[in-house]
């Protein structure tokens, strides 16, 4: 029998991999989840597998219905315009206070956190359609040190579940958006640069509109008359 550090230890590693596969696109928006099934996968009890997606339901990466188990949320046009709503003024909140708080240790590492952002190609070759698995860790670090001197731990928790719910809309409808002239790499440079000329108001500002530049570029390809958005 695994000792409970031990099943803890394998219940985190099996929610690393759920999540990858989340989006990576081996499991798609609309999927059943079959717990027995990524017991078999992962090999582990199905106890721990369904550990891994309480976990990540509390994300909101994963769906549980009564009656039908779990599955991976559908991409809903309203979803996604409320998310973006919500998580514009829940983070311009949470970066001015970083702002006014940080010292120069926490804009160090967001310096190497961005740099190494602006380093990682967002796309390969391999998979062109989706994001790449190492450029969301890079654009998730740098989002999270962005805020993290806020020093709120509960207003780090519901930014940090607003991201994930909203990273989903950004990997998958990004086939839709590959043609787009938006260039993100000049916003982060231009929160960053806000952030660091120790302009809190503007820094919430430029952030806004990232947030608000990202829907609206996904928005624009969304089929008319659509709700649930079509996954390729």
């Amino acid at each position: 029998m695994a000792r409970r550090g031990d099943a803890k230890s394998l219940a985190a590693d099996v929610y690393a991999r759920i999540r990858e596969s989340i989006f990576n696109g081996t499991l798609r928006p609309g999927d059943r989840i079959q717990p027995a099934v990524l017991g078999e996968q992962y090999n582990a009890s199905t106890t721990v597998i369904r550990e891994a997606l309480a976990l990540l339901a509390g994300e909101r990466l994963v769906q549980s219905r009564t009656g039908h188990g779990f599955y991976i949320p559908e991409l809903k046009r309203s979803e996604l315009e409320d998310l973006t709503l919500v998580r514009q003024d829940v983070e311009s909140l949470a970066v001015r206070l970083a702002a006014e708080r940080g010292g120069v240790d926490w804009e160090s590492k967001l310096m190497a956190t961005h740099h190494k952002l602006a380093r990682t190609p967002r796309r390969t070759a391999d998979n062109p359609n989706h994001t790449s698995q190492l450029w969301s860790e890079a654009h998730r670090e740098f989002h999270a040190q962005l805020i993290v001197a806020c020093d709120i731990p509960m207003l780090l928790d519901i930014c940090q579940q607003l991201g994930s719910a909203t990273e989903l809309y950004r990997v998958w409808v990004g086939e839709l958006t590959r043609g787009h002239t938006r260039d993100v790499e000049a916003e982060h440079a231009a929160i960053l640069d806000a952030v660091l000329a120790g302009e809190p108001a503007k820094a919430a500002e430029v952030l806004a509109a990232h947030y608000r530049g990202t829907a609206d570029m996904i928005l624009a390809q969304w089929p008319e008359g659509t709700e649930v958005a079509p996954v390729a």
